[in-house]
């Protein structure tokens, strides 16, 4: 029975210890321990709170072990607590926090050490904090004085970017301390020339923080953040950035700030600032590879579908290629598919959706390629290698869309309804042969005599036709403009196709846009300089034009207004773009 007993015993001892370590795991895994300061760069003499919040589930807790402090002196071993609890969903929480003052006596750069915490019976760290002491002597003979009391600054995340990257640039507003900012307004106009900028959405409103710039402290807000993507390498300059501020000053009329407004401390004024520009240098991307990138630079995951597996001669099959991820979203061009012989292609639809939050943009972009097939069979579009370029790990990164197959069946309704085999369509003459004495005729029943009375009269109505359209094109400036509207935008594609095949991709769309815009002005007798987009959009809704029609040149005119700000495009694809052009035209000639 001993034996058996302390068996038993042990047995007992191995599975409380299994069932108590996880519980003890699983209860410490929600325990959160870490340290704040009020502020990381101080005069010195200058005091800062220590912080140390401690939160989770836990039963007991020991009051934090501090460190010894390099460049502070601790002003009291006692600190000053607050506690609180939380229960939500069935889980309690609940929070220390102890909080210490510290007095800067060293300039230089400081490190906080990690604080020990022992909570039940374990002990915890908190990270290191660094921190940056300014001797307020040597601040005030830097010349910071010189620095305005309130001022603008473009930050950005990246000085030297690659082309195409997304690059953060925010809208930064330094004041000092006795300066109220009550409102700001930016000036519109802002124009990034060689970015093509988002501005990204901020539900918060801006938060202002302590910082110290040349020996002086100051207040620094984000105002605005824009995604800024450079379309070309080399040095880009990004233009200032334009706001009007409301503030108020709480000083006295003898303060530099009451100087600086002309001499009205304490009452609020309108103050105009602009932003320094920021010079970036911009790198340009490796070569790839091999020929299948396509334009994109970021974070990305692509695949690529079809409508139907089957289908039948004369109906369409949708090829979409989906692509979501983060970085140059909007400036992504589609990918060229070698497709098989039989099928008719159509311009492709595009379609994206950004999301402007999170401090970056994100989202995704779906091409639509339309297909018809004109005969039977079996069809297979091969697999297809992509790449874009990924700037976090410098390089290209390649994936492979799988081949698609689809089956066309023979369309029925197609098959023409003729006369059966072995029957003749034709019908035999019967009848005797009758011999018949020609009856005398007059003049006037022979065709060329009618023929040769009324030529010269025809000859007469068309000579003077020509005269007065002659006339009329000389004399009538909106005549002669609408009769050769149509010559003049087939010229102006030629020539797009022209400038497109010596690699001037950019002077082309100006030209395509030019056959577009001066089609319609020409034909709806419009100015013929100083006018947008919009206005031409607005001229053919009046004109009660077909939505679908006015869609298509709506995008041709924003392909066009925009490639000034879009990578490299293809010749191939300018192309693609002069038949839409031309098909487009030739809808627009019927109803105008």
């Amino acid at each position: 029975m001993k034996r058996i007993g302390s068996f038993f015993c042990v047995i007992c001892s191995a599975f409380l210890l299994a069932g108590f370590l996880p519980l003890q795991a699983i209860g410490q895994s929600n325990v959160s321990v870490k340290s704040t300061v009020t502020q990381t760069t101080i005069y010195t003499g200058e005091r800062i709170q220590l912080t140390v919040e401690i939160s989770g589930d836990f039963n007991d807790v020991s009051r934090p072990e501090l460190p010894n402090f390099q460049g502070f002196r601790l002003l009291s071993n006692t600190p000053s607590t607050s506690r609180s609890f939380r229960y939500v969903n069935g889980q309690s929480s609940t929070t220390y926090s102890y909080s210490y003052q510290l007095i800067a006596q060293q300039q230089g750069d400081f490190r906080i050490p990690p604080v020990t915490v022992t909570i039940d019976g374990e002990d915890y760290q908190t990270e290191p904090i660094d921190v940056s002491i300014v001797d307020r002597n040597d601040a005030a003979q830097s010349g910071g004085s010189q620095r305005p009391d309130i001022f603008l600054q473009l930050e950005v995340s990246d000085e030297q970017p690659i082309t195409g990257q997304q690059i953060i640039s925010d809208v930064v507003l330094y004041f000092q301390d006795g300066l109220e900012v009550n409102s700001y307004q930016p000036v519109p106009g802002w124009k990034a020339e060689g970015f093509w900028k988002e501005e990204l959405e901020n539900t918060q409103r801006p938060q202002a923080t302590s910082t110290i710039i040349d020996g002086v402290r100051y207040r620094k807000a984000r105002l605005l953040q824009f995604a800024l993507f450079p379309t070309k390498s080399g040095e880009l300059q990004i233009s200032p950035y334009e706001i009007v501020v409301s503030v108020r000053s709480t000083r006295s009329r003898g303060d530099s700030f009451s100087s600086f407004f002309g001499g009205f401390g304490g009452n609020q004024r309108q103050v105009e600032l602009k932003s320094d520009p920021v010079t970036l240098n911009v790198q340009s991307l490796p070569a790839a590879e091999d020929s299948y990138y396509f334009g994109a630079v970021g974070n990305y995951n692509i695949s690529r579908d079809v409508s139907a597996q089957k289908a039948t001669e004369g109906e369409s099959i949708e090829i979409k290629t989906r692509i979501n991820g983060t970085g140059n979203i909007p400036l992504i061009t589609k990918p060229e598919y070698e497709l098989p012989d039989g099928l008719e292609v159509y311009e492709p639809q595009e379609n994206s959706q950004l999301n402007r939050r999170n401090h970056q943009i994100s989202g995704n972009k779906t091409f639509t390629d339309v297909i018809i097939a004109r005969k039977a069979g079996h069809y297979t579009i091969p697999e297809q290698k992509i790449a874009y370029f990924d700037p976090s790990q410098n390089r290209y990164v390649s994936q492979t869309l799988p081949a698609l197959n689809f089956k066309v069946a023979r369309n029925p309704n197609t098959v023409a309804n003729g006369p059966s085999a072995g029957t003749m369509p034709v019908s035999p003459v019967t009848g005797l042969a009758a011999w018949t004495t020609p009856a005398p005729t007059d003049l006037l029943s022979h065709w060329w005599f009618w023929i040769g009375l009324l030529l010269p009269i025809g000859l007469l109505v068309v000579a003077y036709w020509q005269k007065r359209y002659t006339d009329r094109m000389s004399n009538d400036r909106a005549f002669a403009r609408s009769q050769k509207a149509a010559d003049t935008s087939n010229d102006r594609l030629k020539r797009a196709v022209e400038l497109s095949e010596k690699g001037k991709v950019k002077e082309a769309y100006n030209m395509l846009q030019k056959a577009i815009t001066g089609f319609i002005g020409d034909r709806l007798n419009l100015s013929e300089a100083g006018l947008s987009n919009k206005d031409y959009i607005q001229a053919l809704e009046q004109q009660n034009i077909d939505a679908e029609l006015i869609k298509n040149i709506r995008m041709l005119l924003d392909k066009c207004d925009s490639i000034s700000y879009a990578p490299t495009t293809t010749p191939e694809y300018l192309k693609s773009h002069v038949g839409l052009a031309q098909s487009t035209l030739e809808k627009l000639k019927k109803v105008l």
